[in-house]
């Protein structure tokens, strides 16, 4: 009875002692394994999946092309969507021109939300060589999530939607990146309209060739997720 009780001991001491050998005898190589590793992350090496490596091409966006961008969206998130008696465009006279901090704000805010939603780092303003360039991307269970960031600053989706997931899609399907998606953040500074807003994007990409995942927040909810005072980032259209 105590030969039966002593033999798993004996077993789990042998284990140890052979662990501990093969740790002693090999120590060098393990060292400068573990440091070759630790100089290759430093060093940014790919994230991979399979045999898919998603940064191996990726590069900083040029800052002209972020700064030209950034210009366009401002534009976009500015431009009048009322019409006069007349038909002529108007701006209400409620909605102010959106300030480039408040906008680079909500950029921020949105992909940090996404990054915290999936758990993954997000490659911000990159590209991948021949494409307009990528808001935000990142690698997640293997699958690649390309991210797009809109403002919108009254009412719902127009067709401005429309032309940025074209040129994501056709961007994806160019570099023929496996299972990847679409991730269409949008901030919204009227907070009654994110359901709707939300409802009306999924419908409208529902049959995209790229799968289109849509989140949507108001600014002020991202603000109070992340504790950013309301002061950060309070320009606004004038």
């Amino acid at each position: 009875m105590m030969m039966a009780h002593i033999a798993p001991l004996i077993q789990t001491i042998l284990w140890v002692a052979l662990i501990g050998g093969i740790v002693w005898r090999f120590h060098r190589p393990i060292y400068d394994l573990l440091t070759a590793l630790g100089k290759r992350v430093d060093g940014g090496s790919t994230i991979k999946a399979g045999p898919f490596e998603l940064t191996e091409h990726l590069r900083p966006q040029d800052p002209v092309k972020v700064e030209a961008k950034l210009t366009n969206e401002l534009n976009e998130a500015a431009a009048p969507v009322d019409r006069s008696v007349d038909g002529q465009p108007v701006q209400p006279s409620n909605v102010a021109r959106l300030s480039k901090g408040r906008f680079l704000l909500a950029e921020d805010l949105v992909l940090r939300a996404i990054q915290t939603e999936y758990g993954s780092p997000i490659n911000r303003q990159v590209t991948a060589g021949n494409d307009d360039g990528f808001d935000g991307i990142f690698l997640s269970s293997g699958r690649v999530s390309v991210v797009e960031v809109k403002y919108v600053s009254r009412g719902g989706p127009r067709d401005r939607f429309h032309a940025s997931i074209a040129r994501l899609t056709q961007s994806v399907r160019a570099y023929g990146w496996p299972d990847a998606q679409i991730i269409l953040a949008l901030v919204l500074e009227d907070a009654e309209q994110v359901g709707r807003t939300r409802e009306l994007l999924v419908a409208m990409f529902a049959k995209n060739p790229v799968p289109v995942v849509v989140r949507c927040y108001s600014l002020s909810e991202l603000r109070s997720l992340f504790g950013i005072d309301d002061s950060v980032g309070a320009g606004s259209p004038a």
